[in-house]
């Protein structure tokens, strides 16, 4: 009888420990995504702050050759983004943030999209921003500024007024095209 238990309990020892694994591997599938990229750290306090100002970058070229001039010039606001490659949130958002910019009637001088990682996978984004953006490979070109402005998430979308201060800060397309309704297609536009 008392090996008629033990053996029992052992039976339910290993189910619970095969148990404990199986749920340790399935908590572990749902947090690795969210831990990617910096997509735990998606609180709005580590976004660059309202009022942060964007820093004069010289020397900037984008991926067609242009000379890039951070803060752009004029008097009208801007739009600086981060995004990353690899980075599945800035993938999935990219359709969005082109559509923003195409609905917003935003002028390509007024759009600057840095993006960190292999020139491969910057091309994507190029072919898909580069009729409405200048799109910087950032990751030789920024990373004081990336530094300076506290960027810890990838995507990073930044709404610059006239004077180089950060009036919107967000980790989301959506929330950037709902964030910025002052910011309408005729003054985004004048420059």
């Amino acid at each position: 009888m008392s090996i008629a238990l033990a053996v029992l309990a052992l039976l339910v020892a290993s189910a619970a420990c095969g148990l404990s694994v199986a749920v340790a591997l399935r908590v572990k599938k749902l947090l690795d995504p969210l831990t990617q990229e910096g997509a735990l750290s998606r609180r709005p306090d580590e976004l660059p702050a309202v009022g942060t100002v964007v820093p004069a970058v010289p020397g900037l070229v984008d991926m067609d050759g242009n000379e890039v001039r951070l803060p752009v010039p004029g008097t009208q606001p801007w739009i600086l983004s981060f995004q990353s490659v690899g980075c599945s949130g800035c993938e999935q958002q990219l359709p969005g943030y082109a559509k923003f910019l195409r609905d917003a009637g935003v002028d390509r001088d007024r759009v600057v999209s840095f993006v960190v990682g292999e020139p491969d996978g910057v091309a994507l984004y190029q072919d898909q921003l580069g009729e409405l953006a200048h799109v910087v490979a950032g990751e030789k070109q920024a990373p004081t500024l990336i530094g300076e402005l506290g960027v810890s998430m990838f995507p990073t979308y930044l709404v610059v007024d006239a004077e180089g201060r950060v009036t919107v800060s967000s980790g989301s397309s959506a929330r950037l095209a709902g964030s910025v309704p002052e910011l309408s297609a005729s003054a985004l536009a004048r420059s």
